[in-house]
């Protein structure tokens, strides 16, 4: 079982912040001018609405999708060369990883993508997906960190 007594903040925000996460995603795969991986991972990288997330900031924790995305730095994000079609299940379930694994394990975001980029937990969908969500995040953490350090 998961540990959870050190989470990043209170359990009540984050069935709101999955949500909120799922629609950013999507909004970020239907942008035609950037490539939605990079767009994923310079958001959670240099995101300052997301670093304030890290910090359980109330303010932060409540905003929308919209606001999020407008957070997005897409000056650092790499130009689509053909912009591929994610499926929606997909992309939420790359947005509730990363929103579990950050909550649970008390990363930083981006420590957590530059750990594991949208195009690892892309590749890591597909034996995941049909686990529980519980055991989705354990296999990656004991595939990709160990108390909070890369696993090499």
């Amino acid at each position: 079982m998961i540990q959870t007594e050190n989470v990043a903040y209170d359990k009540l925000y984050l069935n709101d912040v999955m949500k909120v996460h799922r629609y950013l995603f999507f909004l970020m795969e239907k942008n035609t001018e950037y490539s939605t991986f990079s767009m994923i991972d310079n958001y959670m990288r240099y995101s300052h609405i997301r670093s304030r997330i890290d910090k359980g900031n109330w303010s932060a924790l409540n905003k929308s999708g919209k606001q999020l995305y407008n957070d997005i730095p897409f000056e650092r994000c790499l130009k689509a060369k053909h912009q591929d079609e994610y499926d929606d299940i997909l992309l939420g379930w790359i947005a509730d990883m990363y929103v579990l694994m950050q909550w649970r394990y008390n990363f930083t975001s981006s420590f957590l993508s530059v750990v594991l980029p949208a195009s690892e937990m892309y590749k890591a969908y597909f034996p995941l997906h049909e686990t529980s969500y519980d055991n989705a995040c354990e296999k990656l953490y004991h595939r990709y960190f160990k108390d909070g350090e890369v696993n090499e």
